[in-house]
């Protein structure tokens, strides 16, 4: 390979990669070359990225402790926790959302006025767009929207629990198990999917949930019926 600083040598193309990174091209952006890539989801959308361990929050770091009463704890504080908690898990239950504010705290029991403190924040962070409350569980309105695809294996003992993950995160799974070919009829789907993402039994509790799943799947285009089966759709 030639050296020299002439078209096509080595010190020409060292050269002008130094005067990219310094000076990129506006035009030549991910965003310019894929128009919307890196809009925030407006509308459910699956994650595609292969799934990855439940990363939970450290209570530790949350910046609760040395407070004599929960109630000591000013709102700043609490609120800051909170959103720690959310940007971590989210969307979390509001159960385990409490569970990770009160083992920060040191305190062991979830009563009335501690339970009525929490959702008086959460009412007052969810009244910004910033963070949504709904059907017991808070997140990011892009996590709501396109929610991460999680082994809940590797979720405390707690936590663990089908009913902690979301509506939303239910769908992804199904979806995903069709994607990747584990799947190829709804009876297969609800089993292949929540076993996907650490849960072993398919309960009539949990078909109950998962049933208008796949039924949103199909009305929305991301699944196509096909018979008694189910394949990928058309990206709507």
């Amino acid at each position: 390979m030639t050296t020299t600083n002439q078209p096509g040598g080595l010190v020409a193309a060292v050269a002008l990669h130094e005067q990219v990174l310094r000076r990129p091209d506006p035009d030549a952006s991910a965003a310019r070359l894929h128009p919307g890539r890196l809009a925030a989801p407006t509308r459910w959308m699956p994650d595609l990225l292969p799934i990855r361990p439940y990363q939970s929050v450290d209570p530790v770091r949350l910046g609760l402790g040395g407070y004599d009463d929960f109630h000591a704890i000013p709102d700043a504080a609490l609120d800051t926790a909170i959103e720690q908690v959310v940007d971590a898990e989210g969307p979390v239950h509001f159960d385990v959302l409490a569970d990770r504010l009160l083992d920060a705290a040191g305190v062991g029991r979830l009563g009335s006025r501690i339970r009525a403190r929490i959702e008086e924040r959460l009412e007052a962070l969810s009244a910004t767009p910033s963070l949504q409350w709904q059907a017991g569980r808070v997140a990011r309105p892009e996590q709501a929207l396109k929610p991460s695809y999680r082994d809940w294996r590797a979720a405390p003992e707690k936590t663990r629990q089908l009913e902690y993950v979301s509506d939303d995160e239910l769908m992804l799974a199904l979806f995903r198990v069709v994607l990747d070919g584990d799947a190829d009829d709804r009876e297969t789907a609800m089993n292949a999917g929540i076993h996907a993402i650490g849960f072993t039994r398919l309960t009539g509790n949990a078909r109950e949930r998962l049933q208008p799943r796949v039924q949103a799947l199909l009305d929305t285009g991301w699944l196509v019926a096909q018979g008694e089966g189910l394949q990928v759709g058309a990206v709507p």
